[in-house]
């Protein structure tokens, strides 16, 4: 395992970027359900699948309407995952981290941490409520992580900050992508429909990528949206954009030495820099996704077992 400081470090960056994106998923399916006129299970029901966790919510809540899966992923404290759970998760990492970490940068993850348990304890939410309430994770969370850029020192612990950080964000955006796939195209006489147009929109959506994708490819296209979202190397939520920078990370902190995770993840962003977004689809999706996802995975556990840093790593050591 990595140091006590290190792991702290990196399971903050990571908690507090699995609310910011577990918010903004439930502001696009919220919105997309709304547009498409739907039941509430399609367009709820992956949010959940994106979770991995489909069969403890459906042991808490049964059917995933709108109401049962905004209650498990914004509320519930028994679900390690939840927005709630992921900021006051957040927040005792940064208590234990206080005393080599700046004022301003503590309260404000201090103050996040207590944003939903303090929505949460109204007697009625309504949706409405909960929307705002995703806005305001959202934002304060890219505060955070400005801050961070801001007011640390370039040293180890900035660079574990922005490893998990982008470890985080390949992992979701690859599963936001696996899942949304099996449920795009509900029917084939919607492809090539404003449905299908609707849909693939929502997925960029999902990743606050409408605007970079329109300015780069205009009209919507299936195989420039995978590319969008998987291959582009200059927008900061694309896989291949999270992994050359956690790569970037990677080697500031060993200094350079290239140890088993730096080569492995070198390679991979190899893999993905010859590809394109006909490529994948060619090959499919699904699978291209299964392999990356478990690549990714024994990267993470990698770099887990091979680090054990000094302690000292918000001081720029």
């Amino acid at each position: 395992m990595l140091s006590r400081v290190a792991d702290q470090i990196m399971w903050m960056s990571r908690y507090i970027e699995r609310a910011a994106n577990t918010a903004r998923y439930l502001e696009v399916s919220y919105h997309l359900n709304l547009d498409l006129q739907q039941g509430s299970q399609e367009q709820w029901r992956p949010l959940v699948e994106i979770t991995g966790d489909m069969e403890i919510f459906t042991k808490r809540y049964g059917e995933p309407t709108a109401e049962n899966v905004m209650h498990f992923l914004m509320f519930d404290t028994k679900y390690i995952n939840s927005i709630q759970s992921c900021l006051s998760a957040a927040r005792e990492n940064a208590k234990g981290l206080r005393e080599s970490m700046p004022a301003e940068l503590f309260e404000a993850i201090n103050g996040l941490g207590k944003l939903v348990p303090e929505a949460s304890r109204k007697k009625e939410f309504y949706h409405s409520q909960i929307l705002e309430l995703c806005g305001k994770v959202k934002r304060e969370c890219m505060m955070i992580s400005g801050m961070f850029s801001e007011i640390i020192e370039r040293g180890r612990g900035y660079h574990f900050w922005r490893l998990g950080e982008f470890i985080e964000r390949a992992d979701k955006t690859s599963r936001l992508l696996h899942v949304k796939y099996f449920y795009i195209h509900p029917q084939i006489t919607d492809l090539g429909t404003s449905i299908d147009d609707m849909q693939w929109l929502a997925l960029l959506l999902s990743l606050d990528a409408r605007e970079a994708y329109h300015r780069t490819h205009g009209l919507i296209d299936r195989d420039n949206v995978i590319h969008m979202i998987v291959l582009n190397p200059t927008f900061p939520r694309s896989i291949l954009f999270c992994l050359q920078s956690a790569l970037q990370s990677l080697s500031l902190i060993t200094k350079g030495v290239q140890g088993e995770p730096h080569n492995e993840l070198s390679a991979l962003c190899e893999q993905l820099e010859s590809l394109s977004g006909a490529d994948i689809v060619e090959t499919g999706l699904n699978e291209f996704i299964e392999n990356l996802q478990l690549e990714m995975n024994n990267i993470n556990s990698r770099i887990f077992t091979y680090f054990n840093p000094d302690p000292s790593l918000l001081n720029g050591a």
